[in-house]
């Protein structure tokens, strides 16, 4: 069930890039890029090998629909590495096999922005100035307010459809 439910968050979110983010951006300065939770919302538990394929199939997804080649799968491979160090940074007394009982579905609001934001943040870093090789104010500017942007659709993709009900604020 949880493989279909992360396929259907995948499928969600290219429809959102493909479909809604080229209305909801604002040229030149704002550009939404929610389909970074995608990466986010891999279970912990799953095999390394299976996030890896996993991860690498959608960035290629991406790749392709979404050009500039290769950058989505590189800045989205970044998150994967990083995403666990992160959780724990947020979450410093988890026990032992927390891998095993953790899941990003279960995060509070307030949680989910420790781990969210700035892996958001991190794979904006990468993909702007890359995307545009240059690091400039404008690039710069754009980043901070894609970051800011891609998170709030981010949060409310997760609030409305990701989250377990039953989890505390």
């Amino acid at each position: 069930m949880e493989a279909l439910r992360i396929a259907f968050t995948g499928f969600l979110l290219i429809a959102f890039q493909m479909l809604l983010a080229p209305s909801l951006s604002i040229e030149n300065l704002v550009y939404p890029a929610p389909y970074v939770l995608f990466w986010l919302m891999l279970p912990f538990s799953w095999s390394p090998q299976v996030i890896g394929v996993l991860s690498v199939i959608y960035g290629v997804f991406m790749d392709i629909l979404f050009p500039p080649y290769g950058l989505h799968t590189f800045c989205g491979l970044w998150v994967v590495a990083l995403r666990k160090l992160i959780f724990r940074v947020a979450h410093p007394n988890l026990p032992p096999e927390w891998e095993l009982t953790t899941s990003t579905r279960s995060l509070g609001m307030g949680e989910f922005f420790l781990y969210a934001f700035p892996l958001t943040l991190l794979h904006h870093m990468w993909y702007f100035p890359l995307a545009a090789w240059e690091l400039s104010s404008t690039v710069l500017l754009g980043l901070g307010l894609s970051t800011t942007y891609s998170f709030l659709w981010e949060w409310i993709i997760f609030v409305v459809a990701l989250r377990q009900r039953h989890v505390r604020n």
